[in-house]
């Protein structure tokens, strides 16, 4: 998202006083923000169940294989509604992974494109009084 904030300033060194009434200035810049909290797709309660309970089989010591077999045992099929694989069931858990890494990570703010408009309002401040 760019978003260019006008800014207006209250410096003044006191002379020119025509000059500071019939001139605007504007410092004008950038913000850039950037965060991957809005363009994630959410899981579904069946994947989200699929990767807690390969959690769990991981936690008893179990490998890749043996728990894709302990799946097709229980009935349970892959979210395309395969047969599990040793190969799925850890693609399940890299995607996971990769995916909370991506939501963690935190990106700086950057400021860029500064610039200063001025503009002068001696023809518009003429016409004032018409």
């Amino acid at each position: 998202m760019n978003t260019t904030l006008p800014l207006h300033s209250t410096v003044d060194s006191g002379s020119c006083t025509y000059a500071r009434l019939n001139t605007d200035f504007f410092f004008c810049f950038t913000i850039t923000q950037r965060t991957p909290h809005l363009n994630v797709p959410q899981y579904s309660q069946y994947q989200f169940f699929l990767y807690e309970t390969i959690i769990e089989q991981k936690e008893k010591g179990k490998t890749f294989e043996q728990i894709a077999e302990w799946f097709n045992k229980k009935g349970y099929l892959s979210v395309r509604e395969k047969k599990f694989k040793g190969n799925h069931v850890h693609s399940i858990m890299k995607k996971k992974r990769l995916k909370d890494e991506k939501l963690e990570k935190e990106y700086p703010e950057v400021r860029s494109d500064f610039y200063l408009d001025i503009f002068d309002k001696t023809l518009v401040n003429m016409f004032e009084g018409f």
